[in-house]
């Protein structure tokens, strides 16, 4: 099985997959990236918190009472997991403290959605404590393993909404986002993993990119042609690793020019020695 990650690092570029998978090159940390992995981090530990924040609420509290709860325990969250990637941070020169004023806004977005929700919630249920985690719909729960032996998939959604007969699958993206839709990397890994769902016996209503730094959830549309290019993908980055032969430069300059490996791609020299290094083991 292959990671569904890989469906999209293809789409980006065939030969940097290759580099990266096959010759084992290191991709230089970039600020993109690490930002992007301490926000994976605090929305996944967001996620995981909600259960004792919901069941610590015992009466009826206003609006305001409920998003002071949400806005303290996710504050912790950003600050601790911030100061726990210090290194890595320091590292690519993103200031620690004005990486929390960029965090900060999406947070609060994120609170005054999840406090609307359980409030309406409350106002129609009348329930508290333990009963108000387990009837709350819908439950969220991040980095979501799963994998397919029919597809020869394996993944890790970024978050699920979970309800009594379906689920909404989301990935969180950062970075730029297009002007609409989605990246196309991006839709073929969530139609990926909407494929993966239905294996697993899941109804899926729908599915949404949702990137970060515009507070937007994009919705996808899964289609037969969709389906059928997540496939071939896969079935080019199979022959691409047991094949191992080294894939021809992309034809996209703009994405050669944002490439982290560009250097050592464009390198003849470089290359060949790779190469036969890798050949010789």
């Amino acid at each position: 099985m292959i990671p569904v990650t890989m469906i999209s690092e293809y789409e980006f570029c065939s030969r940097k997959l290759f580099l990266e998978k096959v010759l084992k090159l290191v991709v230089p940390p970039k600020d993109v990236m690490v930002k992007g992995s301490v926000r994976h981090e605090v929305y996944d530990l967001i996620n995981k918190k909600e259960k004792n924040l919901i069941v610590s609420i015992t009466k009826r509290l206003s609006y305001t009472q409920i998003l002071e709860l949400y806005k303290n325990v996710y504050a912790d969250i950003v600050r601790n997991t911030i100061s726990n990637n210090k290194k890595a941070l320091i590292e690519v020169n993103i200031s620690l403290i004005d990486f929390f004023k960029q965090m900060w806004p999406l947070i609060i977005r994120e609170c005054k959605s999840r406090a609307e929700n359980l409030l309406s919630f409350i106002a129609k249920n009348e329930i508290y404590g333990r009963e108000l985690w387990d009837k709350l719909t819908p439950k969220i729960e991040s980095e979501f393993k799963i994998e397919s032996e029919e597809l020869k998939l394996t993944g890790v959604i970024d978050k699920v909404e979970i309800y009594p007969d379906s689920v909404i699958p989301f990935e969180i993206k950062t970075g730029k986002a297009p002007d609409i839709g989605v990246w196309s990397g991006h839709k073929l890994q969530l139609a990926a993993y909407v494929m993966m769902l239905e294996e697993a016996e899941k109804n899926v209503d729908t599915c949404f990119v949702t990137y970060l730094d515009i507070n937007e959830s994009r919705e996808i549309a899964i289609n037969p042609f969709l389906r059928e290019k997540v496939l071939k993908i896969r079935d080019e980055v199979i022959k691409i690793l047991e094949e191992k032969e080294l894939p021809d430069f992309c034809d996209n300059k703009n994405k050669c020019n944002a490439c982290s490996l560009k250097e050592q791609c464009y390198n003849q020299t470089f290359m060949k020695k790779k190469i036969l290094e890798f050949n010789q083991k």
